[in-house]
């Protein structure tokens, strides 16, 4: 087992005894993401591997005016999911622990160094929600353009600028390159320039030009989100149903270039009005680009913004208003994991995150720790011999559902 898996150390045990924790900084290792992941609402359905789901798109029974009609068959599609395994794991040194549980002068040292842990832990697993609610089930985080070579093992790549989104790319993540299951560890990210250095941890797989990068163990094996809801055309297949040009697709519009509108956004809602049978989208979904291209438009004054209810001051990251359109107020939101050149208008009542039973804990997060027993700790092992650490992972165990009747997408935004 490689020893980069390791988060959380207390190396020096004898600062256990000397410093009193007054607390640990965490708001900045990751975004803000209870408002749109508060948009999603959790269904615990799935009992097995796949739930299948009845949609029905068409009315039959057979119409008549005139006289007693001829029986016709509804239009009934039958979306089919797969459950998919999202995990997050930390690991927190048993000699701290016990150093920390036993420190005498400071009894809260145990409790604050492992509720660090946990909260890196969870914190880790709503990104993984939130990241894959966007993403198109492949778990690419970007394709390679070049590739520099430090030393042996050692690689600065640079990340195409199509597919580059600053919110993937996290220090310290393992990652794979294309389809090799070696572990490449991320030393350094240049944002200005898009080069992500990177080391490898084992095996051989040397990064070439073309090549796409993918979380750990993701490849092609995750949640389907609005990526590859909204990039689905006829003949494609969705839920395993066959994409078609009539209701069974999403509505896209490109917008050649020019910056996001409330006139685009008119135009959106009325092309979605005729596929949806008048269901509009609850909340549209920008990128920080597009948001911020919009909050300096002229359509700016259409914008009402509310302010947080509970602790604003904590919630200044989540955007907070609506917008007057076509007769209804729409809640409009960012996220980091939006493509920069993308609106995504979404209907919160037609999008869903369904679970297994037993991986969602009570309350509002969308997963659970995995017990061991009654406890959420894990001895580790590498070939049968203990290492001094214990490992805590958190996880859930579905599919979104993502009803592309009802979701639409602006794309090709201008981004400057």
């Amino acid at each position: 087992m490689s020893t980069v898996i390791q988060q959380l150390s207390l190396s020096d045990l004898s600062e256990l005894y000397q410093v009193a924790y007054g607390g640990f900084e965490v708001d900045a290792a990751g975004w803000d993401n209870r408002q749109l992941l508060g948009s999603i609402r959790k269904n615990e359905k799935f009992n097995g591997n796949k739930l299948e789901i009845g949609q029905l798109l068409d009315y039959g029974g057979g119409q008549s005016s005139g006289g007693l009609p001829s029986s016709s068959t509804a239009y009934m599609v039958r979306p089919t999911l797969f459950a998919k395994s999202v995990y997050s794991t930390t690991v927190l040194d048993n000699q701290s622990m016990k150093a920390a549980r036993r420190a005498g002068t400071n009894l809260g040292a145990f409790e604050d160094a492992t509720e660090l842990s946990m909260n890196i832990l969870k914190q880790s697993f709503q990104e993984q929600i939130a990241r894959q609610f966007f993403g198109d089930g492949t778990g690419e985080l970007g394709e390679i353009a070049s590739v520099v070579t430090n030393a042996p093992g050692d690689y600065s790549v640079t990340i195409t600028a199509a597919s580059f989104i600053q919110a993937h790319w996290i220090r310290n993540d393992l990652l794979n390159v294309a389809s090799s299951t070696d572990l490449f560890l991320v030393s350094d990210i240049n944002l200005s320039t898009r080069v992500i250095r990177i080391l490898r941890q084992n095996g051989s797989h040397v990064p070439l030009a073309g090549e796409k990068i993918y979380k750990q163990k993701s490849k092609d094996n995750e949640m389907l989100g609005l990526g590859g809801v909204c990039d689905a055309v006829a003949g494609d297949s969705l839920y395993g149903v066959t994409v078609d040009n009539y209701r069974w697709k999403p509505t896209k519009i490109d917008a050649a270039g020019s910056g996001p509108s409330i006139k685009l956004f008119r135009q959106l809602d009325q092309e979605m009005r005729f596929v949806s049978r008048g269901v509009l989208p609850t909340d549209y979904i920008f990128s920080h680009t597009q948001l911020r291209l919009f909050e300096d438009s002229e359509d700016a004054k259409s914008i009402i913004y509310v302010e947080p209810s509970v602790a604003p001051e904590r919630e200044a990251g989540s955007q907070v208003a609506a917008v007057k359109l076509n007769g209804r107020t729409v809640r409009i939101q960012w996220s980091p994991y939006c493509p920069e050149d993308r609106v995504y208008a979404i209907n919160r009542n037609k999008i869903s995150l369904e679970l297994r039973p037993d991986s969602v804990d009570r309350g509002e997060d969308c997963g659970g720790f995995i017990e061991n027993g009654d406890s959420i700790f894990f001895p580790l092992h590498v070939s049968g011999t203990p290492i001094d650490s214990f490992a805590m992972f958190y996880a859930t165990y579905g599919n979104f559902f993502i009803n592309p009747t009802f979701t639409g997408c602006i794309d090709g935004l201008a981004t400057s």
